[in-house]
């Protein structure tokens, strides 16, 4: 039997649905009885929630295992690791890292505490059976304005380079009663705003006897039902099953923010064909002027990928063409990383280290100059924003969020704290504006903001 007046360090990498994983975790584990360790030195129990989608995030987290291999030959420890690499490696990650007490795939993380009391009473290593299966915890968020909520797990897609599918599983879409019952226990806990997670989470389908339901059903579905919760998000979204019909109800909603993450990955459509992504750049492209036409002053961030193998320069330069004709607001750049598991592993025609890396720094260059240019497109328009809590910087100040997730910080009272303010944007450093309450307009909903 654990103990119920022990600690526990998490340590959580990669995509948001691995977040929620993890406040699913600390929830369960919190009712069982153990606290938060305020630092990983005093903990009983570690927990590392692992990302696979690229080497270097399984190195950073190899790195970590090495570190409490050290730290486990002064006091007792017991080491979890769960997530996409644990997922991926199984039994491998028992055989090169021996101080890993527990191995939970993604489809075992409810059975920690099983998993965790059967190591402890065998002193020898547990990994979980892989079951094919996923059960979506309810979150119940125990603090705080902002929350997720995951509405599907897996993905269908199979893009070449991708290990999602292989250790996420196929689609999955969860009820949406059991959705509409998460959101309205949020609400009464403070919520303020939601983002409805899924690897694909605009290819949502639910069916039963009453007929089927897809994304924008339930996007309709949820804001009929929305009391006090205000800003609704989604991530992420593929470009080919971003429908007119969900464009159309984000334009008709009040709550939907006007911030849309569509990843392109590249602007070759040759390179998009390799990657097996379903659409070309021309396609994404008339994509992105549907969006703008609906949703005026939308925000659009996205991802990039340089290198893949049999990218050529023209390729490339095609990427930088249709990033300066989109002009995003954000992008999340990475170079390819080649993983074992992937049709993309065995492609010919690599790019070299170097030219990768020479890309990746002008492609990062390019969406700088090009963010840069959007957000100053901002100043002086006043907007809605959520207050996080006090800056760090200056504790006389507040931090907020627009409706497109730019960092705001004014002045003003720490009751404003998790509310909603209308502020005024004047000025911009770096990715961070400085803007000023605007008190007559403070509680409408208004964008005002550039398109």
């Amino acid at each position: 039997m654990i103990s119920n007046d022990q600690s526990v360090w998490m340590e959580t990498y990669g995509c948001q649905m691995n977040k929620a994983e993890s406040e699913s975790i600390l929830r369960d584990l919190g009712a069982a009885g153990w606290t938060k360790s305020a630092t990983e030195d005093d903990a009983d129990l570690v927990i590392i929630n692992t990302c696979s989608v690229r080497e270097t995030a399984e190195e950073r987290i190899r790195g970590r295992l090495d570190h409490y291999r050290q730290a486990k030959k002064g006091r007792e420890l017991t080491l979890v690791v769960t997530g996409c690499m644990a997922e991926r490696l199984r039994e491998r990650l028992i055989d090169e890292h021996p101080e890993v007490d527990v191995v939970l795939g993604n489809f075992s993380k409810m059975e920690l505490l099983a998993a965790v009391a059967s190591s402890r009473a065998g002193r020898r290593p547990v990994l979980t059976a892989r079951d094919g299966g996923y059960s979506f915890a309810p979150l119940h968020s125990s603090g705080g304005s902002k929350a997720f909520v995951p509405i599907m797990h897996g993905c269908d897609n199979w893009c070449t380079y991708c290990i999602v599918p292989t250790v996420r599983g196929p689609e999955v879409s969860r009820s949406p009663h059991d959705i509409l019952a998460e959101i309205r226990i949020l609400e009464a806990r403070g919520v303020r705003e939601a983002t409805l997670l899924g690897q694909n989470v605009n290819s949502y389908r639910w069916q039963d006897a009453t007929g089927t339901l897809q994304f924008a059903g339930l996007l309709r579905l949820i804001e009929a039902e929305l009391d006090s919760l205000r800003w609704l998000r989604f991530i992420s979204s593929h470009p080919k099953d971003l429908s007119r019909e969900i464009l159309r109800v984000m334009a008709e909603s009040s709550v939907l923010c006007h911030h849309i993450h569509v990843p392109l990955q590249s602007g070759s459509t040759h390179v998009l064909g390799l990657m097996n992504r379903g659409y070309s750049a021309e396609s994404y492209l008339n994509l992105v002027r549907a969006i703008r036409d609906g949703l005026p002053g939308v925000a659009i961030t996205t991802d990039i990928l340089i290198g893949f193998p049999g990218e050529t320069a023209e390729d490339f330069q095609e990427t930088l063409g249709l990033m300066r004709e989109i002009r995003f607001d954000d992008a999340f750049t990475y170079r390819y990383n080649p993983r074992e598991g992937t049709v993309a592993f065995a492609l010919p025609n690599a790019v070299s280290d170097e030219v990768k890396q020479q890309r990746l720094s002008a492609v990062i260059e390019e969406q700088r100059r090009i963010g840069s240019e959007r957000a100053r497109e901002r100043i002086g328009v006043a907007v809605d924003v959520l207050v996080e809590g006090v800056s760090k910087r200056n504790e006389e100040e507040l931090l907020a969020r627009t409706e497109w997730d730019a960092m705001v910080v004014f002045p003003g009272p720490r009751s404003w704290i998790g509310d909603f303010r209308r502020v005024r944007l004047e000025t911009l450093s770096g990715t961070t504006y400085r803007g000023r309450d605007v008190p007559d307009n403070a509680s409408a909903l208004h964008r005002a903001y550039s398109s």
